[in-house]
């Protein structure tokens, strides 16, 4: 390599780590220096996510005439931080690779064990943890770590607003935090570099806001740019702060007729503020996030939500009691057998030789004995239930269902434990109240492991997901392209209406023009319907019934979006479901369907 080319390497890497201090680096390792040849791994985030995955950009510069390839494997871990008692742990792997003479990147979603965990004794707090080995033309090894409470949400701040912020807003978080070990460690946000920012909804799932300028918005990639606005109708949090008095949501290209400073999409909500040319915020931000009605905090809500009694999919699952009295006739019966009956019957003086016989088979006699009771009491395989939101749009060109599912299971004897996630989806264990059947709970010391890999048709799933003779319950959350919609017909009634679904629907209301209601039974698929009048306490009354099954947050969220004129709420139980393991016969599919009247005449 000659001088001129050395020196414009320099250049470019000096260049290239500028763009990339936002991120955290997990190393950069040259493995051919006179050919310049180097694999850099960054994760993309300054923060790890409560639940989903981690963004992680792998590059591999190759100016080898071979290709070159590595080998990286992740173990993420997840503790309530006292004692480190009872860890979430998921394994994942990739491969990445590069061509003779090309420079390679290639992202990642790197699945995180789930922050769902905190102590009994008032420690809303704890650690996670990212390690990384590597293998191939170059080997490393790294760890990042982050520091959480449910105190206070989980947000992303772009590089611009965090350097001239960071030790203001870390200090106020640390300052009202009540989160014992944490406290001190915590940082208000993880920081990020727009141009950088990943193209996939998903590596957004696990944080409950985005504060940027609207520059660092203009500077993101359209692909970027619009997976975040799917992040933000799935209930995520964008603040965008301007020192300009022109910009505005349209001018942003978030609506084409937003004007106000505030706009709800779906379930999630865009906040336009002003901000000096210094970009200096104030520490009171850490608790207007605090407090803020639009800031849906998923760490708190899967915490909290599940883990009491109050959960209407485990009252609905019911209790089971475990029946020991068949288990304790069966020991007593094996304690005679192996013991006087063994030695004064079948094995008697001058034939106690016979005891190398006569006791493997008792203790046999007495498995098998066991393993019967087992599956009779228990089964083979489990049952479970499941609820389903789907909010549906056609704004923009954003014909989507937006999915939250959640569901819990009992099972009995499981023969594996393997399954797979054919859409693009986020899951999270659910930690349940207390009982004998229970594995996962919010202080429980007992560990848990997971195995998470992506496969050509999808997310290959393992490990403590499903465990035999316990109950567990799962969060699931995707995005899926769909035409499925209600639409109005001809004419201008608002009654008369057309179901474009490919199943029935049981019930349906709208809330239409001039606080009128109209409701629907038994639409059929593909069909036209006329809806009757209904009232304001009947509607209000179908939707707290129908939500019942949901998690507290979730149902606030469908309280709130009910009230949107010209919008729907529907019920069906034969809508498809995400599903997970084959083993579970699912006895209820609850599915909730909400979203806005769509006009065939409007472009």
């Amino acid at each position: 390599m000659n001088q001129i080319s050395r020196t414009l390497l320099f250049l470019w890497t000096i260049i290239g780590l500028g763009t990339l201090q936002a991120q955290e680096t997990f190393f950069r390792n040259m493995y051919e220096p006179k050919s310049g040849s180097y694999v850099e791994v960054v994760s993309l985030f300054g923060k790890l996510p409560v639940t989903g995955y981690a963004p992680v950009r792998v590059t591999i510069a190759n100016r080898t005439a071979a290709p070159a390839s590595v080998s990286l494997s992740f173990e993420s871990a997840a503790s309530s931080q006292y004692y480190n008692s009872g860890d979430l742990k998921v394994k994942s792997s990739f491969v990445a690779g590069s061509p003779a003479g090309t420079v390679t990147s290639t992202d990642f979603l790197v699945p995180v064990a789930a922050m769902v965990k905190q102590t009994s004794y008032g420690y809303n707090s704890g650690s996670q943890s990212l390690s990384l080995n590597m293998v191939g033309v170059s080997n490393g090894s790294y760890t990042q770590s982050s520091y959480s409470s449910i105190d206070t949400p989980h947000m992303l701040i772009s590089e611009a607003l965090n350097t001239p912020n960071a030790s203001t807003l870390d200090s106020e978080v640390n300052k009202s935090s009540s989160s014992g070990y944490s406290r001190g460690n915590l940082t208000f946000a993880g920081k990020f570099t727009p141009p950088q920012m990943p193209e996939d909804w998903r590596a957004y799932a696990g944080f409950d806001g985005m504060i940027l300028t609207d520059q660092d918005w203009m500077d993101l990639p359209p692909g970027a740019r619009s997976a975040i606005l799917q992040w933000n109708r799935h209930g995520g949090y964008l603040r965008i702060f301007s020192n300009s008095s022109t910009a505005s949501m349209s001018s942003l290209g978030i609506s084409e007729t937003g004007t106000t400073n505030s706009l709800a999409r779906g379930k999630g909500y865009v906040t336009l503020s002003r901000i000096t040319k210094s970009l200096a915020l104030d520490a009171s931000l850490v608790d207007e996030v605090k407090t803020s009605n639009q800031v849906f905090r998923v760490g708190k809500s899967m915490i909290e939500d599940y883990s009491n009694s109050s959960w209407g999919l485990q009252d609905e699952l019911g209790s089971k009691t475990f029946h020991f009295v068949m288990f304790i006739l069966v020991l007593i019966a094996f304690g005679i057998l192996v013991g006087p009956v063994n030695l004064f019957v079948f094995a008697k003086s001058g034939k106690r030789h016979k005891l190398f016989i006569t006791t493997p088979i008792i203790a046999i006699g007495a498995s098998a004995a066991m393993i019967v009771l087992i599956f009779i009491q228990d089964g083979l395989g489990g049952s479970g239930i499941r609820v389903q939101w789907m909010e549906l749009t056609q704004e923009n060109g954003d014909n989507n269902a937006y999915i939250h599912q959640e569901q819990i299971s009992r099972s009995g004897v499981l023969i594996g434990n393997r399954f797979l996630l054919t859409e693009p989806t986020v899951i999270s264990p659910l930690p349940l109240a207390k009982s004998q059947w229970t594995r996962l709970n919010v202080d429980s010391e007992t560990s848990q492991a997971f195995d998470m890999n992506f496969v050509d048709k999808g997310l290959q799933v393992s490990g403590d997901w499903f465990q035999s003779r316990s109950e567990q319950a799962q969060l699931l959350q995707s995005i899926i392209p769909t035409r499925a919609r209600i639409e109005s017909t001809p004419g201008g009634n608002e009654a008369a209406l057309l179901s474009n679904f490919e199943y029935n629907i049981a019930s349906f209301y709208l809330r239409g023009k001039g606080g009128k209601y109209w409701k629907a039974e038994q639409i059929a698929a593909g069909k036209n319907f006329l809806c009757t009048e209904s009232s304001q306490a009947e509607y209000e009354d179908f939707v707290k019934n129908g939500i019942k099954y949901l998690g507290k947050a979730q149902q606030d969220q469908l309280m709130r979006l009910s009230e949107r004129e010209g919008h729907y709420f529907a019920i069906t139980e034969d809508a498809p479901m995400l599903d997970t393991y084959s083993s579970i016969s699912w006895k209820q599919n609850h599915t909730i369907i909400t979203g806005q009247i769509h006009n065939p005449e409007t472009p």
